[in-house]
C-alpha cells in the first residue's frame, strides 16, 4: 500500500516528515490504508493492521456521520481543512488537526478520501496541516455573484482533476488567466510549473523554436535550448490568445499534442513530454473556423472542455463586489485607507459598459488611488480615466456601424419639423442600427458582438421592434 502513499504524495505535496499520519478511505467509509509516523509511539503496535477493512465509524465510535470530517468529505466532495479532533486511538486520547481531501474519478465522482493529520501543538484552528492551498482558498480568488460564473466556479475542481485540455473563451480582460491559474492549482499538477505564454507576443518566425526548442547549429547563432513543452514538463502550459497563432503552426502543435512528443528545431530525436494544455481566445472559435483562421481539428483537440467567460457588462451584479475587492487590494498595496466608492461613482460604474472588462475596472480604480484626496473614490477621480478608455475602445473602424447609416439624418429632419414622439424616434434609430449591424454580418452572434450586447438581448430587441 506504500504505492498509495507515493501516488497521493505526488499531488498533495505530502512529506511524511511534516505530518504524523495518513489514512485512505474508500467511498463506502471503509479504511483501506492507515499509517502513523510520530503518534504511532502512543498507540498499540498492531493498531494499524487492525483498522484495515473496518468502517471508519466503527473504529472511532465517538464520531458520527455528521461530525466526521472524512464522512463529510465523502458526502460533499469538498476539502475539509484544519479541523481539530480529539479521538481515542488504540485506547490513547490524542488531540490532532486533520485535513481531508476527496479522491475523484475522471467524471468528478467521489471514490474515496485521504486524511492527513498532525498533533495540534501550535496549529491555529482552521490552518491546513499541509502547505497545499485548499480548494476554498483558490476559488475565493474568483469573485462573483453572477449565476453563470458561480456555475463555472463550481465545476472547476472537477475540470481541474481530469487533466483534459481546456479552451477558455472570452473578451480581453474577462479573467481567463485567473481561471487558468485556478485550474492548475486545483489539479494534480499543482506542485509543478504553470507556464503562461501569450501567442500574440511571439513572431511567426519564432513560434516553432519557442514551443519546441532548438539544437545547437540548427541555424546561425542557434544554441541548444529547451522550448515551452520541455520547460513545462509535468505541469501546465497556458497558451493565451491562441487565435493569433497561424494555421501552419496549429498543425505542428496538433501533431505534438497527439503524439505527446516534440522535436527541437534542427534536432533528430523525439522528446516525450507530459503537459496539460490550457488555451484561451478572445474571439469566438466558430468565427475563427469559419474564417479559416483556426483548423477545425486543432479546435477539437484543444477544446475538449470549453469554458465561456462572460463580459462584465453581462454580469453587472459583479461590478461593485469586484470594485470593493480592488479597493481593498490597493489599500493594502499602497498603504492607504480609502473606504470605497461614493454613491455617484457606484451609479456610474453600474451604468458603464466596461469594454475592457475586469482589467479596465481594476486599472480605473488603481488610477483613482493615485489622485484621489477624499476618503471615497469620487467621480472626479474616475471620469477622466473612463472617458479615456472609452475613446480608445470606440475609435472608428472600417466596418463599424455609423450613425448616418442608421437613419440619424431622417431623425434630425423629423425633429426639425417637430413635434416628435421621443420613444418612437429612439426605437426607429435603434432599429436602423440593428439593421445595419445585421447587414454587415452574416450571423446573429456576430451582430451582437459588433453591438457589444448578448445574442439573447439582440434577439429580444429584434422581436420587440418587429424586425426580420
Amino acid at each position: 500500500m506504500d504505492a498509495y502513499f507515493q501516488e497521493i504524495s505526488k499531488w498533495l505535496n505530502v512529506d511524511k516528515n511534516t505530518i504524523e499520519g495518513i489514512m485512505l478511505i474508500n467511498k463506502d467509509g471503509v479504511i483501506e490504508y492507515y499509517k502513523n509516523y510520530e503518534s504511532v509511539r502512543k498507540t498499540p503496535e498492531n493498531f494499524e493492521k487492525e483498522v484495515i477493512g473496518r468502517h471508519l465509524l466503527e473504529v472511532y465510535p465517538e464520531l458520527t456521520d455528521e461530525t466526521s470530517t472524512v464522512m463529510r468529505t465523502l458526502r460533499t466532495g469538498k476539502v475539509t481543512v484544519g479541523s481539530r479532533q480529539r479521538l481515542f486511538i488504540g485506547g490513547t486520547l490524542i488531540d490532532f488537526a486533520s485535513t481531508t481531501y476527496p479522491i475523484l474519478d475522471e467524471q468528478g465522482h467521489v471514490q474515496g478520501a485521504v486524511e492527513v493529520v498532525r498533533s495540534v501543538g501550535d496549529i491555529p484552528a482552521g490552518e491546513p496541516c499541509l502547505s497545499v492551498p485548499s480548494q476554498k482558498t483558490i476559488l475565493d480568488g474568483i469573485i462573483t455573484q453572477s449565476e453563470c460564473v458561480r456555475q463555472l466556479k463550481q465545476n472547476l475542481p472537477k475540470i481541474a482533476y481530469t487533466g483534459s485540455p481546456v479552451l477558455l473563451c472570452g473578451e480581453t480582460g474577462t479573467g481567463k488567466g485567473l481561471i487558468a491559474e485556478s485550474i492548475h492549482k486545483l489539479s494534480k499538477r499543482a506542485n509543478k510549473r504553470l507556464l503562461a505564454q501569450s501567442c500574440a507576443a511571439i513572431p511567426d518566425t519564432l513560434l516553432e523554436s519557442t514551443f519546441f526548442g532548438t539544437e545547437k547549429g540548427s541555424f546561425t547563432g542557434a544554441e541548444s535550448k529547451r522550448g515551452l513543452f520541455e520547460l513545462a514538463d509535468g505541469g501546465t502550459l497556458f497558451l493565451d490568445e491562441i487565435n493569433s497563432m497561424n494555421v501552419s503552426m496549429q498543425a505542428k502543435l496538433l501533431k505534438a499534442l497527439e503524439d505527446k512528443t516534440i522535436r527541437r528545431v534542427g534536432g533528430k530525436d523525439d522528446i516525450p513530454f507530459d503537459v496539460r494544455i490550457i488555451c484561451a481566445t478572445n474571439e469566438e472559435p466558430q468565427q475563427l473556423i469559419d474564417s479559416g483562421r483556426m483548423r477545425s481539428d486543432f479546435y477539437y483537440r484543444i477544446g475538449v472542455v470549453q469554458l465561456h467567460l462572460p463580459p462584465l457588462r453581462e454580469r453587472s451584479e459583479d461590478i461593485l463586489p469586484l470594485a470593493d475587492h480592488f479597493v481593498q487590494y490597493f489599500n493594502q498595496k499602497m498603504g492607504l485607507s480609502i473606504a470605497g466608492l461614493s454613491s455617484m461613482t457606484k451609479d456610474l460604474f453600474l451604468n458603464w459598459s466596461w469594454p475592457g472588462n475586469i482589467r479596465e475596472l481594476r486599472n480605473v480604480i488603481e488610477g483613482a488611488f493615485n489622485i484621489e484626496e477624499s476618503p471615497l473614490i469620487t467621480l472626479n477621480s474616475v471620469q477622466t480615466l473612463l472617458d479615456r478608455f472609452r475613446s480608445a475602445s470606440t475609435a472608428p473602424a472600417p466596418d463599424a456601424v455609423r450613425p448616418e447609416q442608421s437613419g440619424l439624418s431622417e431623425i434630425c429632419e423629423a425633429i426639425a419639423n417637430g413635434p416628435v414622439d421621443l420613444k418612437q424616434l429612439l426605437e426607429q434609430y435603434e432599429a436602423g442600427i440593428i439593421r445595419e449591424a445585421l447587414a454587415q454580418t452574416d450571423r446573429l452572434s456576430a451582430a451582437a458582438n459588433l453591438l457589444s450586447i448578448s445574442p439573447q438581448k439582440l434577439q429580444y430587441r429584434i422581436e420587440k421592434l418587429g424586425l426580420k
